[in-house]
């Protein structure tokens, strides 16, 4: 084993504290990091419109305004099909949720040891009161929407200059493989995006037919909360499931068992048939 020099120790040292400062770095620009990443994400999108459009010899400025204006046509038109009729379902869902909570509570009171549990459960009234507070104050939720969104425009109007401007942050020589690594990326996460709309549109279709099938009330919004909160790896599943599952319950518990089932093959077709062969199209992963 080879003995270490002063420099050699003052080396490794000097490494670890830069590693650590980084990390210390990265944990403080948590909320930053995540606001770029949203606008990435809306980039991507408008330019899944207006990529075709400019394909077509119609100008880059001009591809992503008539773009945005299409995104929002097509948001406008579904709230005008669906609007009225999901407002009324969400209405009808929060109520619902309120009642099915406390229905739960007291279930649960009732049980052996139920009364420590029921203890440690919650109001949900002040749950959703820290939690909009706490949306609207701390976060800033508005702010960060519309830094979200206009970063994302600008994202998508010229790409290309904030792809060489993080390009020099690497060295000069690696900047052609930063510019074709971005590039790239870029066209992935778009097919990705793409892919992921398949599948949140078939398991909140999937859920939505199945929960009307068992007569569970507000199907349409339970859909619509499935297929948003699907995005959301691993956990997403389980929260958009969380309010079927209690307002069934608390309705009906003779229909729990059909509506666990109905969210458990949803998620099952989507997990094992159409992830995997969508995202082998959308980004060539087996």
């Amino acid at each position: 084993m080879t003995n270490l020099t002063k420099a050699d120790i003052v080396r490794s040292t000097l490494i670890v504290l830069l590693l650590v400062g980084i990390a210390l770095l990265l944990v403080k620009v948590t909320a930053t990091l995540l606001l770029i990443f949203a606008a990435v994400l809306v980039a991507a999108v408008i330019r899944a419109f207006s990529d075709p459009l400019q394909a077509r010899g119609m100008p880059e400025t001009a591809s992503v305004l008539l773009a945005l204006l299409i995104i929002v046509g097509l948001l406008v038109g579904f709230g005008y099909l669906f609007g009225q009729s999901l407002s009324a379902q969400f209405d009808n869902l929060g109520s619902r949720l309120t009642e099915s909570y406390e229905v739960v509570r007291d279930w649960i009171s009732r049980l052996p040891f139920g009364s420590v549990i029921e203890s440690a459960t919650p109001d949900i009234q002040n749950l959703f009161g820290r939690a909009v507070n706490l949306a609207w104050g701390a976060l800033g939720l508005v702010t960060n929407l519309v830094l979200v969104l206009v970063g994302g425009i600008y994202l998508a109007l010229d790409p290309g200059m904030y792809a060489r401007g993080f390009s020099k942050l690497f060295p000069k020589a690696k900047s052609g493989v930063v510019l074709s690594a971005l590039s790239e990326s870029g066209q992935a996460l778009r097919r990705y995006l793409a892919a992921q709309l398949v599948t949140m549109t078939a398991v909140g279709t999937m859920v939505y037919v199945g929960l009307m099938i068992v007569g569970v009330p507000s199907a349409g919004a339970l859909g619509l909360i499935s297929a948003l909160t699907n995005f959301i790896p691993l956990v997403g599943p389980f929260i958009g499931a969380g309010p079927g599952v209690l307002i069934t319950f608390a309705n009906d518990p003779d229909k729990l068992l059909w509506a666990v089932l109905v969210y458990f093959i949803a998620q099952q077709i989507e997990g094992n048939v159409l992830t995997p062969i969508v995202q082998r199209y959308a980004v060539a992963i087996p």
